[in-house]
């Protein structure tokens, strides 16, 4: 391999540019032996990780979830609400449902009529309101053309 493409290499490993294939590369030049005196102090690095991944390696790694046994308990717990909870949402729906059926009377309507009128009368109110406003407005209009007069003369 050149030494201007190990270089190269180096340069982008040091700024975490390289592809895993590159750096395998670069492993495998300094696991070589065949190194260039002045990339010698990168050797400790690749033989660093090459010592690490063997002792990882031969080491057996197992993975025990600590609380497998616990969960199905709670998945019996959470199942058994969850149903307690769809059964009470079901109940309630129907309560509502009956009593809204006895809730439509004639005395309803009669209620909504009353209100209706109210409604009517308030807006009568407001217009009349409105209307005094305007009337109001046009005194100031009128006071404003008198005093523009005198002023004028």
């Amino acid at each position: 391999m050149e030494l201007s493409n190990i270089k190269t290499l180096l340069d982008k490993y040091v700024e975490a540019e390289t592809s895993l294939a590159e750096e395998k590369e670069l492993e495998a030049y300094f696991l070589s032996g065949n190194v260039a005196p002045e990339l010698e102090e990168y050797m400790p690095l690749f033989n660093f990780y090459e010592s690490e991944r063997s002792i990882y390696a031969s080491e057996k790694i197992e993975f025990k979830m600590p609380f497998e046994e616990k969960e199905t308990k709670n998945f019996s717990f959470y199942k058994w609400s969850g149903i307690a909870a769809s059964v009470a949402i079901i109940c309630t729906v129907f309560w509502f449902a009956q009593s809204e059926q006895r809730i439509d009377t004639p005395t309803n309507s009669i209620n909504h009529e009353l209100a209706m009128q109210n409604t009517q009368d308030l807006l009568l109110m407001m217009t009349d309101a409105v209307s005094n406003s305007k009337k109001q407005l046009n005194y100031l209009k009128e006071i404003n053309q008198t005093k523009n007069q005198f002023l004028k003369k």
